[in-house]
């Protein structure tokens, strides 16, 4: 969107739009983290004590590439709100996102005791477990929040007491 904008505009054409959509998409961090808010709210737990872990951080799936992922927006927001915040991603390098983001991630079997998980990015590594492994890290898989930005999960075998939310 940005180099067709680009382009555009060099002509002296405003292109309503690409730019309406790179709009939402900038903003869809913070909607992402508003919406897991509101269930995280539901558990009736102190903001300060909720946990939450996103999986994945890389702009696409199955690729290294971290440049104009809007993970880190959805990360960011939910640590302004006090959330701790772990994040897994089994194809990013971890240096790059130090370096880049100033986040750390964490191997699979350190993502524990969450309340709240959110995938982000749909890695093979995720689409290939189980959903009884994917769920796995939430304190408890029959209550806790999952938020399926990829649509990754088939809701009708989720427990019907997790909050669940897709985009």
């Amino acid at each position: 969107p940005y180099y067709l904008t680009s382009k555009a505009e060099s002509v002296r054409y405003h292109p309503q739009v690409i730019l309406a959509g790179r709009r939402i998409n900038n903003g869809m961090g913070k909607f992402i983290a508003e919406q897991t808010m509101k269930r995280l709210s539901q558990l009736a737990r102190p903001v300060n004590d909720l946990k939450v872990a996103v999986l994945g951080l890389t702009f696409k799936e199955n690729v290294p590439d971290l440049r104009n992922s809007k993970v880190p927006d959805i990360i960011q927001e939910l640590r302004e709100y006090g959330v701790q915040v772990l994040v897994h991603d089994p194809i990013a390098e971890s240096e790059e996102s130090v370096a880049e983001y100033g986040i750390h991630l964490q191997q699979w079997k350190d993502l524990q005791n969450v309340d709240g998980l959110i995938i982000a990015v749909a890695h093979r590594a995720y689409t290939e477990m189980s959903l009884q492994e994917l769920l796995k890290p939430l304190r408890s898989q029959q209550d806790g929040v999952v938020i399926d930005v990829k649509g990754l999960l088939d809701q009708a075998k989720l427990s019907s007491s997790l909050k669940y939310w897709r985009l």
